[in-house]
């Protein structure tokens, strides 16, 4: 499931959740006078806005490798109510000076769902000390609460027979609401981005860190940017990712650079990284649709007593007696399997029989692989290793 999937699918269940808060917490008399409609409207946002926030602070901390799921939830929990407050009577204030100058209903309410969105993402990205991050996020969820909204207004006037108060439809309509900021809020940090981290081995293999400020500190101790607290044998701050200009350094621990362990490096599009059991490949934007290079034999086919090292750069590479890779052995085909290079992870796409980790694929389906697994071609079986686990003879 990618991450932008994983964001939408949290904001609909925040939004839901929020949904019960505000239902169950909130004032339910109804108000006498303008003051109290702001009033009420402003708790009731509030205690929506919370578990939403939380949720989607959640997947940015499992997503994008900053520790801990919880991480910051302490921390947000005063600026989200009052952002949360500060929305609902903004949103009320609009809709009230709306009426009054003939706009819309569901214009003034979106733009009111609007300024929430804008501060989720602001809270987001102060969380994780970046300005950049704030406003991106304050630009996706801005677009994700006003489209959202626009939704939840159609969704509100659904009935669901007699009797109906319209408690399903506001149900409906705010989960659709945090599902439109979630995937906003996911999609202009990717659309905007310029450099950043892809976990491609270990733990932390798929997650992403988007880098978003000139410093970005790594260690296993939650107070870093990227923490990695499943890394045990690494320093609570191993080092820091720096911006120079258009470059990005590494300085701090030792970390392997391509296979070279090293204090400090500049680093290129495509140089893997590797600290502890977690692995990583370096992006730029400028270079994002070139072939990402892999360290020289860094990834190996081991079978058949025999080692078959892969290209040391390749976006796609054939495996067969007659690949670009070339295996022997009883049933192989000419071109039998393929192995690609996306984004930073490797995947296998069937041509004839294949067996992955004892499952059998299909021809023509694409499945990801990762080191260890063990991959069937015909009869003969070989196993996906890094050149560092190569045992050296005595």
């Amino acid at each position: 499931m990618n991450r932008t999937l994983q964001t939408t699918l949290l904001g609909a269940l925040g939004g839901f959740i929020g949904f019960a808060f505000a239902e169950v917490l909130a004032p339910s008399g109804p108000p006498t006078s303008l003051a109290q409609v702001i009033v009420s409207t402003m708790v009731w946002t509030a205690l929506f806005v919370l578990p939403l926030t939380l949720l989607l602070l959640a997947a940015e901390n499992v997503l994008g490798m900053r520790g801990r799921w919880s991480r910051g939830w302490g921390a947000a929990l005063i600026p989200t109510l009052l952002l949360g407050a500060f929305a609902g009577g903004t949103a009320q204030l609009l809709y009230t000076v709306g009426l009054g100058i003939g706009l819309p209903n569901r214009m003034t309410r979106a733009l009111g769902w609007a300024v929430m969105g804008a501060g989720i993402g602001l809270v987001l990205g102060l969380l994780d000390r970046s300005w950049v991050k704030a406003w991106r996020g304050m630009l996706g969820g801005a677009a994700g609460g006003f489209v959202g909204g626009l939704l939840f207004d159609s969704f509100g006037t659904l009935r669901f027979g007699e009797g109906d108060t319209g408690i399903l439809a506001r149900a409906f309509g705010l989960t659709v609401l945090g599902a439109a900021i979630g995937y906003m809020l996911r999609l202009s940090q990717e659309f905007f981005k310029s450099a950043w981290l892809m976990g491609t081995a270990g733990r932390y293999e798929g997650k992403q860190y988007i880098l978003t400020k000139p410093q970005v500190t790594l260690g296993r101790s939650d107070s870093n940017d990227i923490g990695l607290y499943y890394e045990p044998n690494i320093p609570l701050k191993a080092g820091t990712f720096q911006q120079q200009g258009q470059n990005w350094q590494w300085v701090g621990e030792n970390l392997a650079v391509n296979g070279q362990v090293v204090p400090s490096a500049t680093l290129r599009h495509g140089d893997r990284l590797s600290i502890g059991q977690t692995a990583f490949v370096f992006q730029t934007r400028a270079q994002v649709g070139s072939p990402v290079p892999v360290a020289p034999h860094q990834y190996m086919l081991e079978g058949a007593g025999q080692i078959f090292p892969l290209p040391a750069q390749f976006a796609r590479v054939a495996l067969g007696t007659a690949g670009e890779v070339k295996l022997t052995g009883a049933g192989i085909q000419a071109r039998h399997a393929e192995l690609l290079l996306t984004d930073g992870r490797l995947e296998l796409l069937a041509h004839g029989p294949v067996t992955l980790n004892g499952q059998a694929l299909s021809a023509g389906q694409r499945v990801p692989v990762r080191v260890d697994d063990r991959v069937q071609l015909g009869g003969q079986e070989f196993q996906l290793i890094r050149a560092s686990l190569v045992p050296t003879k005595a």
